[in-house]
């Protein structure tokens, strides 16, 4: 397959993770670039033009022969574009019922936990730093909470298997901004600490963790 990647990422986008460990599981070389969220980058003209919304990850396709790169934003799409097109190795069941049951694993992350951190979510909400944080981690917990009570008899030494699969790609991002924000996992999630302390010992996660990405000042 003729294609190159090039990934638009920020560091500490649990978003852009998620799609840096997958490329890490699939073993398929891309391109990083830094898109710093903090400031005016993501509003660039030369940004929107990947991603109207302005946001991180964008995965760049680029197919030679003179073909026009495409550019692929959010990162279920990505994730499955990728498992679609490079299949093994593979980080989805071949059980329609246990794969519905990934996606709902990470769509409890994606959709009803981490967008509600995003700052300019957050900013909405309150200017007072002490009930953001307090918004922050009442929906952190009410999300970690049906993630552990959903895989607590179909835990093995990850969400659903021995290795990492498609719903620890939310996962585990999500555990890195839970300590971040001051939730004591190993008290309070203690199945999803040890699943996020398996996860910190593989080569591909450890490789494609934010301080292996942190910007040079």
């Amino acid at each position: 397959m003729n294609q190159t990647l090039k990934l638009y990422h920020y560091w500490r986008s649990s978003s852009s993770w998620r799609v840096r460990w997958a490329l890490e599981v699939k073993k398929l070389k891309y391109t990083p670039v830094q898109i710093n969220l903090l400031n005016d980058e993501t509003e660039s003209q030369e940004h929107l033009r990947r991603n109207p919304l302005g946001y991180v990850p964008v995965l760049e396709i680029e197919q030679g022969n003179q073909n026009p790169s495409i550019f692929m934003s959010e990162s279920v799409a990505i994730l499955e574009w990728l498992e679609e097109t490079y299949p093994n190795p593979s980080y989805f069941s071949q059980d329609p019922m246990i794969r519905a049951q990934m996606r709902q694993l990470a769509e409890i992350i994606n959709s009803g936990t981490q967008p509600l951190q995003n700052p300019n979510v957050v900013q909405r909400h309150s200017s007072d730093t002490s009930e953001q944080k307090r918004w922050i981690q009442e929906w952190i917990r009410k999300g970690l909470k049906a993630y552990q009570s959903l895989i607590s008899d179909k835990a093995r030494e990850f969400s659903m298997a021995s290795t990492p699969t498609y719903p620890d790609f939310f996962l585990i991002p999500q555990c890195y901004n839970s300590l971040r924000f001051e939730i004591d996992l190993k008290t309070e999630f203690p199945l999803l600490n040890q699943i996020y302390q398996n996860a910190l010992s593989t080569h591909e996660c450890q490789n494609s963790a934010p301080e292996r990405f942190t910007p040079q000042s």
